[in-house]
């Protein structure tokens, strides 16, 4: 009980202090004080309450949160203005039996997803809201329908590979729930997987929804050097991007810089792409596995493709690009987590354990990186940090 209240006060101290630096505009005084919010839950929450949240709390919420985004949940109660709505009236608004919706709506604002204003009577809050939009429903979509099953078979799945550290792509947690070597990008753009081609590409634009690098780095500086007198000249191409959305938001943010942008993925992908909601962005199909077919941009940018793919891919993807880089001028950017050498939080390691099952890839620590990166005769020139954000821009060129 000591000990307890020791903690205790430690923490309330901690909090009272960095209260006083606290500032909405200030995003590293909020994680202080969020981190010392947190410490004081765990120093009042005991293990049995921690356990309980962990196995039935926590993972029973986002099964109902999934649920909820079938019926349209978030989005009805965005309805008259996001006016209080009650059981009664969602359950018709849904379509799903009352007493269903009663217990679901319980459990959301338990877990304050959802405010509970009156007796059965239910606002939104900023998470609900968030989860009533595309990029929202995405990552849970995408995780619960995809993820979860690969997830539940991990301890299985290491117990018959003796608990190695998996980096066989075609030998993962994933191709193991699945019963077949189908890499996970193979099985979600198989003919069928319509949904799962939707849930993944929302959950794509979901990570563009915080700050981006070119908010925080000097974009100027960056691209001192660009050949802007040559109409023809490319200042960035978005390597593996998806429907392009992080290049597009770059040019939204910068429509003066001068060069041409382009998104590549795979020929699939891109053909289904509106290329005139893309414009100034060009598309143009191209698997990273086979050699880069733009030759001397200012920039080959990569948005959290790398932590996809076991470091022999990662080889062969940069290998693929470093052809087309010229030297002195040309530049791979990398946008990914750096997991810190020390206390390290929960996002960055939840990502690391996630990209393990679904692709035995992982996240990288600095060291890891410079190693990735040297061993195909590019080196590390600088590593930008963004803000409080776990994702750095990884400066690269050739060695």
């Amino acid at each position: 009980m000591t000990s307890l209240m020791t903690n205790v006060a430690s923490s309330l101290q901690d909090i009272q202090a960095k209260g006083k630096e606290f500032s909405s505009k200030d995003d590293a005084s909020r994680k202080a004080l969020l981190a010392s919010a947190q410490a004081l839950v765990s120093a009042l929450e005991t293990p049995g309450e921690r356990l309980c949240k962990i196995a039935w709390h926590e993972p029973l919420t986002y099964s109902t949160i999934r649920v909820c985004i079938d019926l349209k949940l978030f989005e009805r109660m965005q309805d008259d203005g996001g006016s209080a709505k009650n059981a009664e009236q969602l359950a018709k608004m849904t379509g799903a039996d009352p007493r269903l919706i009663e217990r679901f709506l319980k459990q959301l604002a338990a877990a304050n997803i959802i405010r509970e204003t009156d007796v059965d009577e239910y606002t939104l809050t900023p998470i609900s809201e968030l989860l009533a939009t595309p990029p929202g429903q995405g990552v849970i979509i995408n995780v619960h329908d995809c993820l979860a099953v690969a997830t539940a078979k991990l301890p299985e799945f290491l117990q018959k590979t003796n608990y190695e550290n998996p980096t066989d792509k075609e030998n993962s947690a994933w191709t193991f729930s699945l019963g077949s070597p189908v890499h996970y990008f193979k099985w979600v753009f198989s003919p069928g997987n319509e949904r799962q081609v939707e849930g993944f590409q929302n959950c794509m634009k979901f990570k563009t929804l915080g700050k981006k690098w070119f908010e925080m780095v000097p974009v100027p500086e960056l691209f001192a050097d660009f050949k802007k007198d040559d109409p023809e000249a490319v200042l960035m191409v978005d390597v593996g991007g998806n429907a392009g959305h992080d290049i597009l938001n770059f040019h939204n943010a910068w429509p003066d810089q001068p060069g041409r942008l382009v998104v590549e993925d795979l020929p699939d992908l891109i053909q289904g792409l509106d290329k005139d909601a893309l414009k100034p962005v060009e598309a143009l199909g191209h698997d990273f596995f086979k050699p880069q077919p733009i030759k001397g941009a200012k920039a080959y940018f990569l948005k959290m493709v790398l932590h996809d793919w076991p470091d022999n891919s990662c080889k062969e993807i940069l290998s693929n690009i470093k052809p087309a880089l010229e030297r002195g001028y040309s530049k791979i950017l990398i946008n990914e987590i750096v997991v810190p050498d020390r206390n390290a939080q929960w996002y960055e390691t939840s990502v690391d354990i996630l990209m393990m099952v679904a692709h035995s890839a992982a996240e990288r620590r600095e060291k890891q990186w410079r190693t990735l990166i040297e061993s195909v005769g590019l080196k590390i020139c600088k590593i930008w940090e963004c803000g409080t954000e776990p994702e750095k821009l990884i400066e690269v060129e050739l060695a």
